[in-house]
């Protein structure tokens, strides 16, 4: 079995970055406290550099709590390993700032992990804000089907398929206990001994992407992810962004990077070609369907925004 470290103070580290997401914050600080009940843990909140008082309500409102002011923004990444530098736990716990915990899931996640320790990474069910389902908790490992069906709009047509959308585990109900290849990072709970065997988040990755390479190099030592259907949270996703197309060309980068990292020589420039298809088949597919409902043509403007930037985000994060 995996040897853990352990904390006389605490079981868990939870390590929420914030960035301009003053109230979305507060909520999810307040949703942890409300129905974390069971298990001793360290709440951390990194403020990156916010420019809406963030750093000051979440202060007012939660003194008690560690609260790390980032003279910059250092991204998703730099900020977990900055609160992950501040602590001790046996397991760190990634929460995203546009989640709210329910129904002790945190206390189930952790149980969960008490119970699969040799897994090293753990994860629940994200449900969108209305409850309903929300699968982009888990995915696989990029490959050639996987990129090719996503750019051909197949993995979309036949979302429950896991053929067509192995991508995302598409007949994959949730319902049920399941490794998987990458947790997604907005309730993400690994352990300090994988943490510090890999150096905690690669900074490289300034934030989309980072969660999936530290999930697949884990699983190259030996490690499995896996999710627990029993701990539930909402999570909004993209609060941060501003725009559509920002968030996406961010996305993109990600993907790109990870090719970088964790795609054979040969496949490199096949799976930056298919992410390059998928890009301009959703801007033509968007312009034209803007003809029709003329209500879709800000949708449209933004994907040529991401088609036009096509030379930037292939450079991944530029590392």
């Amino acid at each position: 079995m995996k040897q853990q470290t352990t904390s006389p103070d605490f079981q868990l580290d939870i390590i929420i970055v914030s960035y301009n997401t003053a109230e979305l914050t507060l909520r999810a600080i307040r949703s942890v406290y409300t129905e974390t009940r069971h298990t001793r843990f360290n709440l951390i909140v990194v403020d990156n550099d916010s420019h809406d008082g963030s750093a000051d309500k979440i202060a007012d409102e939660f003194p008690d709590l560690t609260l790390i002011r980032s003279p910059t923004n250092t991204g998703f990444s730099g900020g977990c390993n900055l609160g992950a530098r501040q602590s001790n736990a046996e397991l760190i716990l990634l929460l995203n700032p546009d989640t709210v915990v329910l129904d002790g899931a945190i206390d189930k996640l952790y149980q969960f992990a008490q119970a699969h320790r040799d897994n090293g990474i753990w994860g629940g069910i994200t449900l969108n804000n209305d409850l309903s389902l929300n699968t982009h908790n888990a995915w696989s490992r990029p490959t050639t089907l996987t990129l090719l069906f996503s750019a051909l709009g197949l993995s979309k047509l036949f979302s429950d398929s896991c053929f067509f959308n192995k991508a995302n585990y598409g007949c994959w109900q949730r319902n049920s206990e399941r490794e998987v290849d990458i947790v997604q990072g907005c309730f993400f709970l690994t352990s300090r001994t994988l943490w510090e065997q890999q150096g905690g988040l690669d900074e490289s990755f300034f934030m989309y992407g980072e969660e999936a390479d530290y999930c697949l190099k884990a699983i190259d030592k030996g490690y499995q992810p896996i999710i627990t259907p029993q701990a539930r949270i909402i999570h909004h996703g993209g609060a941060s962004e501003t725009t559509f197309s920002g968030k996406i060309i961010k996305l993109l980068k990600g993907k790109v990077e990870l090719v970088n990292r964790h795609s054979k020589t040969w496949q490199k420039p096949l799976h930056k070609g298919l992410l390059s298809l998928y890009v301009i088949n959703k801007a033509v597919g968007s312009s034209l369907l803007s003809l029709l409902k003329p209500a879709r043509k800000k949708q449209a403007g933004e994907w040529k925004k991401v088609l036009f930037a096509t030379a930037d985000w292939l450079k991944g994060w530029n590392t």
